[in-house]
């Protein structure tokens, strides 16, 4: 191990003296690689992502189309709004109802927006979450999109990571987070409160509580579009332990019988849509983990229940979307995308025939409460977004908008192969370039963690700044994502979290076995959860690799549950408390596994200084011990954005262009001028 550890004690240091150290060392990094080359494609990126022609995806309610702008005049971006009319026409004409930058002055921060939540049955009315710096923690502001201004008396919420949300026009259910005592070990909320115009917080009425060692609370109201109402409030224990409950109409709360680990995702025709994490064995009928099922309810009791999509050893359910009269689900096969509907029809869930949809990635884009009406965008690997909509009710698919080629897709290849990982299991890949050879540059990109599927969206920027210079891009499909269903995610849960290293070195082996890539060319890149994911691997095998790109990662998975929302994600790593579980943590811990006397590839580690959802420590910490081995080590941590990266498209785009330069420098066209300075490592891969 390292001799010398710069953040051994994080807690003894201050926090300008940590600050003056990212401060440096982003310095560093940026006048290594902020060049010339960088400028031009930072400014192409920044131009790209403004470009009016690009999509404008837009909320539907009531035949009028809101969006969020951001350009070089609004660099922290406008809420506009346009009739649906001039929309379809392609020509819309826009109004701006609100500019983000104008509340700074009012809230006295430097803010950006993270949502806004339209009442639909009165859509002029919005709570605007605005965050503070790009972090998780937001305040909340009632608008009149009417009048463009903050209503006075209105619902205004302190800074925090409280979930507030319509139940009427006249009333919210808040989840307050702004007072320790109001939250669990998380940070997130442990109540519930009913509050009605015009009262104070003090009025409120108070309607659940939660144990100070759960992990958050959450109340919402469904709005069958066919009349019903429901209240709900979700009781999360852990990240995939929850508790449902039903509000009834004296504010008192009934249990759910569900299973613990189930999902509900939508309701409609006075049913709940329930997806399962693992087998429901329920009045001699069984219900099998993956399935989407609908359970009858009327004033807090279970009914009758009946299974809409059962899935196959392929398949996993990626989205779930209600309208009027249908319940439409995104089905993966094979990490391949299609869609299914259904209809509550003579007493039961008859499938509906849809049209035939175009190859791709379908995403969900908006569903105009209400109506029958599905805006769908798809896209592929260089296959841009195409807007469709999609009419239930007439079984009729339109095209809205198409989005223009980012890059020359001439001679590119999209292949999807299989590795196989330690254990034996098969690990899907897909692979994109005009050429697949030793000496393609290859950037393998991976996440694998909290059941979340990576798919093969269309990759823009990646595309025009990578692949069509010369490199090529794998998209790993390793465990712990949600391609497969939910045996795929806990088969890397726990003590098995190292299947997802494991699953990655196998793809890169089978990479190099079949002469695809060669580890001298090859750079890994993962972020958050799929930063640990890469560490790891980094940790692993270093010389399997020629580069690492680790962005706002956990590295230190012997204090992750200390620090920030990490106590959330107990479910999905373990428990340090468990002598078994804390075994396994510290063999996957990339911080802990660096060794002194080994040579590692080049490394940029990325962190956002107002990230509150993963602690910069993390890639502080990693960051410092490297350089203190001696190693190639490079930090970007600027002070504005949280875990999501950049808040305007300016910063997202020097994000981006960071990335590539390095990878230019690391495995790329530079990768020769740069084996020197990469010292050690490089003569070791190298011969």
């Amino acid at each position: 191990m390292c001799d010398v550890d710069p953040f051994a004690n994080l807690e003894d240091l201050t926090a300008q003296s940590t600050q003056d150290f990212a401060v440096a060392a982003d310095g560093e990094t940026r006048a290594r690689f902020e060049d010339a080359v960088f400028v031009a494609m930072r400014d192409d990126i920044a131009a790209q992502l403004q470009d009016e022609q690009q999509i404008a995806f837009c909320q539907e309610h009531r035949a009028r189309m809101y969006h969020f702008y951001q350009s070089a005049e609004w660099p922290k971006g406008v809420y506009r709004v346009c009739s649906a009319a001039s929309y379809r026409a392609g020509l819309p004409e826009w109004t701006i109802l609100f500019s983000v930058a104008d509340f700074d002055a009012i809230l006295d921060d430097d803010v950006y927006l993270q949502g806004v939540a339209h009442y639909v049955d009165a859509p002029e009315h919005v709570l605007i979450s605005l965050s503070a710096g790009g972090g998780d923690a937001a305040y909340t502001v009632e608008f009149d999109l009417v009048q463009k201004k903050i209503v006075p008396d209105g619902f205004h919420f302190p800074l925090s990571k409280s979930n507030i949300s319509w139940r009427d026009a006249d009333s919210v259910w808040v989840c307050p987070a702004w007072d320790e005592r109001q939250c669990t070990a998380s940070g997130y909320s442990r109540q519930v409160w009913l509050l009605h115009r015009g009262q104070s917080f003090a009025d409120a009425v108070p309607v659940f509580e939660m144990p100070v060692d759960g992990m958050m609370v959450n109340a919402w109201r469904y709005l069958d579009g066919q009349g019903g109402v429901i209240d709900l409030i979700e009781a999360a224990s852990g990240f995939y332990t929850k508790t449902y409950y039903q509000i009834m109409a004296d504010e008192t709360v009934h249990r759910l019988t569900l299973p613990d680990d189930c999902e509900l995702m939508g309701y409609l025709s006075g049913q709940l849509l329930v997806q399962l994490r693992s087998d429901w064995l329920r009045a001699n009928q069984a219900y099998i983990a993956g399935s989407l099922v609908a359970v009858k309810l009327h004033k807090g009791v279970l009914g009758e229940a009946q299974a809409l999509f059962v899935p196959s050893a392929t398949q996993a359910i990626d989205t779930v979307e209600t309208t009027r009269r249908f319940v439409v689900v995104g089905i993966l096969d094979q990490v391949h995308s299609r869609l299914c509907a259904w209809r509550f029809h003579d007493g039961c869930w008859q499938t509906v025939v849809l049209p035939k949809l175009p190859e791709g990635v379908l995403e969900i884009t908006d569903q105009p409460w209400g109506g029958d009406i599905l805006y769908l965008a798809i896209s592929h690997f260089t296959q841009p977004l195409t807007l469709y909509t999609l009419d239930l009710q007439l079984m009729e698919l339109c095209v809205m908008r198409r989005q223009k080629n980012q890059f020359d897709t001439t001679g590119m290849q999209i292949q999807q192969f299989q590795a196989t990982s330690a254990d034996g299991t098969a690990i899907p890949y897909f692979h994109v370039g005009r050429t697949a050879t030793p000496q393609t540059p290859t950037v393998v990109y991976v996440y694998g963690g909290f059941g979340m599927p990576q798919l093969p969206y269309y990759l823009g920027m990646v595309g025009r700044h990578w692949l069509a210079q010369g490199g090529a891009f794998v998209l790993a499909n390793v465990r712990g994502g949600g391609e497969f269903g939910p045996a795929w995610h806990r088969a890397a849960q726990g003590v098995n979290k190292h299947r997802s290293v494991d699953d990655l070195l196998a793809v890169l082996h089978d990479l190099y076995r079949h002469q695809r890539a060669s580890a001298a060319h090859t750079a890994i890149q993962g972020g958050s959860n799929g930063g640990l994911v890469v560490a790891s691997a980094f940790c692993r095998e270093p010389l399997s690799m020629g580069a690492l790109v680790c962005e706002v990662p956990l590295t230190d998975m012997l204090h992750y549950d200390q620090w920030s929302a990490g106590s959330s994600w107990q479910d999905e790593y373990g428990r340090l408390a468990e002598v078994a579980e804390a075994a396994a943590l510290k063999a996957l811990s990339p911080y802990h596994q660096l060794r002194s006397g080994r040579v590692y590839p080049p490394a940029l580690v990325t962190t956002n200084w107002r990230d509150d959802r993963v602690h910069p420590a993390h890639a502080l910490k990693f960051y410092a011990r490297l350089r203190s081995l001696g190693q190639s080590a490079w930090l970007s941590a600027p002070m504005a954005g949280g875990h999501g990266g950049g808040t305007t498209q300016n910063e997202t785009a020097a994000e981006l262009a960071l990335i590539v330069r390095f990878l230019q420098h690391s495995i790329g066209e530079e990768q020769h001028n740069d084996t020197v300075e990469n010292g050690l490592w490089a003569k070791n891969r190298l011969c």
